[in-house]
């Protein structure tokens, strides 16, 4: 477990993007919920409307403890998370 939260720790983007795919799973296990009884898909635009602020912060802060090529990948990865994965799974549920 040491290992895992030194790992986390070099970079706190990889904190950042952690947190955000439980985000994202919650936001997902709620729609689904909402499906069930009526839900319109207002959980999933606040996601990725939240989500695209956050993959910016991350992404700045993954350059600041990295570099260029870090800034960009992880906001690519965010965009991943926050953005493209809500979208595609909502339809799936």
């Amino acid at each position: 477990m040491q290992e895992i939260w030194a790992w986390l720790l070099v970079n706190p983007a990889r904190i950042m993007v952690l947190v955000s795919i439980l985000f994202t799973i919650a936001v997902l296990r709620a729609e689904h919920g909402g499906r069930k009884s009526g839900g319109s898909g207002w959980l999933t635009l606040f996601r990725i409307g939240v989500g695209i602020i956050f993959s910016i912060v991350t992404a700045i802060v993954a350059a600041f403890f990295g570099s260029i090529g870090a800034f960009f990948g992880y906001l690519a990865l965010q965009i991943l998370v926050c953005v493209v994965a809500p979208v595609i799974l909502v339809d799936r549920l």
